[in-house]
């Protein structure tokens, strides 16, 4: 008895096994999580983080005209932190491990973090960088971040005294009102893979075998 699927869907079986065959080693799903507030004069604090199996991309958003900072799994001034200094899109960013109340550290000896682009918008008065940097990077002062994580807690601050007529591109005290903290929750990235695509585009999923008749010779 011989079994038999529709031409087009059995190579779309075929290239299936193939491709589960070739990346039999399967990798975690990327995690994404955002937070956003907004500052007392209207521009956006905002931080959107990725993470797949490798690195981690941080996508952050701040006042053109100030330094801004987002720390990492903390709600006081102590610990990881990413300082963005400069203005508008003309930036740099730092890793800083903040010591207390009133003392922001400095400037960590070995710095793991790659600037990736740096966009103005001159109509919201902000600047987004995006950076990247491995997820595990063996510094004792870095924290692991990972695609089993769920939740992050985080701080933020910038220069609430800086406005577009009087800027201040480099980290000073903050004042009252340019602080605060937030939770970042993060979901899996849909898959949209190619083996995904190809059960989509041939509706493998909904196949069915049937019979092949058996033609008998006569004598």
């Amino acid at each position: 008895m011989n079994l038999e699927l529709g031409d087009f869907k059995f190579r779309a079986l075929v290239a299936f096994v193939a491709l589960v065959g070739v990346t039999g080693n399967a990798t975690a799903v990327p995690v994404k999580g955002s937070v956003a507030v907004t500052s007392p004069e209207g521009q956006p604090l905002a931080l959107t983080m990725t993470i797949d199996d490798v690195k981690t991309r941080f996508e952050m958003t701040g006042p053109s005209f100030s330094w801004f900072a987002f720390g990492f799994d903390t709600m006081t001034m102590q610990g990881y932190s990413i300082i963005v200094e400069g203005l508008d899109d003309t930036r740099s960013a730092v890793e800083q491990n903040l010591v207390g109340r009133g003392n922001p550290g400095s400037p960590q000896a070995i710095q793991n973090l790659e600037l990736i682009d740096a966009t103005y918008d001159s109509d919201a008065d902000s600047t987004t960088v995006i950076l990247e940097r491995l997820n595990d990077t063996d510094d004792a002062n870095d924290p692991a971040f990972s695609t089993n994580m769920t939740s992050l807690a985080l701080i933020f601050a910038y220069d609430s005294a800086a406005t577009v007529i009087q800027p201040n591109p480099s980290l000073a005290n903050h004042g009252r009102s340019g602080r605060g903290f937030a939770t970042i929750t993060f979901e899996p990235v849909p898959e949209t893979g190619t083996a995904a695509l190809i059960l989509l585009g041939t509706g493998l999923s909904g196949a069915t075998w049937r019979r092949r008749p058996v033609r008998r010779r006569h004598a």
